[in-house]
């Protein structure tokens, strides 16, 4: 059967006990501990391609100065030296770039063995890892926001990339596949956007969690779900960050899972998947045929599908 592994950017601890959400505690949850190596709290794509391969930054690769890469030679010199930067500032200086030349940067991928090299296992949208379009595209909506997007427009955006998403995840169910992991960066945005709007947020928060219900509900005997975040986020109307800067990731990342464990550490968490791939079959999906599909290739010539 399939762990489905939804890494819910931003999912913040001490935010699901906030607002109350059962959807996001299932049969074990709690603190996941996390790190900081080039920023002083956690980094996205530094923490992710940790959580896939159970490596440090310095062996994965993915690191703040090393994790955007350009074709241009010289704009990723530019780029590794940006990485000592705090990441409003590295934002502003890859917009600047990108306006100016035309060229934008992609999201580093690491050579190391991860999750997802497991037979079977299947990827969608993991930083570090995987294909980072969709995580530029949510940095791209958070640019549009600081730059005045409507909260209709921004919300009708965010929430349509989450459906695709958590789509995606419920429909691995349904193949034989034994690990699925999706990104999803909706709470880290609406988090740097909402950090001052305790209403808005928690109305993030409790879209989020329906949709994670969709994915329980699509789970069959056999199958398991873990949730995990790579870090929080501060906010102003949380208590326990009276003193802190809102909109700035805080410590609080997450773990909860269907099983009757939860990794205890960003560390953890590929012998963890490991472990309970090993104990599930694939089996009892739709039955697919390894035969080989017989395709009219002289017709997609001449439409241009093939060269």
């Amino acid at each position: 059967m399939t762990v489905v592994v939804l890494a819910l950017d931003a999912l913040d601890a001490g935010l699901v006990e906030h607002f109350d959400l059962d959807a996001f505690r299932l049969a074990s949850s709690g603190d996941l501990e996390t790190f900081a190596r080039t920023q002083d709290v956690p980094y996205t794509p530094e923490v992710w391609a940790t959580v896939a391969t159970g490596l440090p930054p310095e062996e994965h690769g993915i690191t703040g100065g090393g994790t955007s890469e350009w074709d241009n030679p010289v704009l990723e010199g530019l780029s590794r030296i940006s990485g000592r930067l705090d990441e409003s500032t590295r934002g502003t200086l890859g917009k600047v770039v990108r306006s100016q030349t035309g060229e934008r940067e992609q999201i580093g991928r690491t050579d190391a063995a991860s999750i997802f090299d497991a037979e079977d296992a299947v990827v969608h949208n993991w930083p570090g890892v995987a294909d980072g379009r969709p995580l530029q595209r949510a940095w791209d909506l958070m640019n549009a926001v600081a730059e005045g997007m409507p909260r209709s427009t921004f919300e009708r955006e965010l929430f349509g990339q989450c459906a695709q998403q958590f789509s995606w995840a419920r429909e691995m169910l349904r193949h034989p596949v034994s690990i699925a992991g999706v990104h999803v960066h909706a709470l880290d945005a609406a988090g740097h956007a909402y950090a001052d709007d305790e209403d808005a947020l928690r109305r993030v928060y409790t879209r989020v969690s329906e949709f994670v219900e969709e994915v329980v509900d699509a789970l069959e005997d056999g199958d398991d779900l873990l949730l995990l975040s790579d870090h929080g986020m501060h906010t102003e109307f949380y208590p326990p960050d009276d003193g802190e800067n809102p909109a700035t990731h805080s410590w609080r990342a997450y773990a909860s899972s269907t099983t009757d464990t939860c990794p205890e550490s960003v560390f953890d968490v590929k012998a963890w998947i490991d472990a309970q791939a090993s104990t599930t079959r694939v089996e009892g999906r739709a039955d697919e045929s390894e035969e080989a599909i017989d395709v009219p290739e002289d017709h997609l010539r001449e439409l241009g599908y093939l060269d």
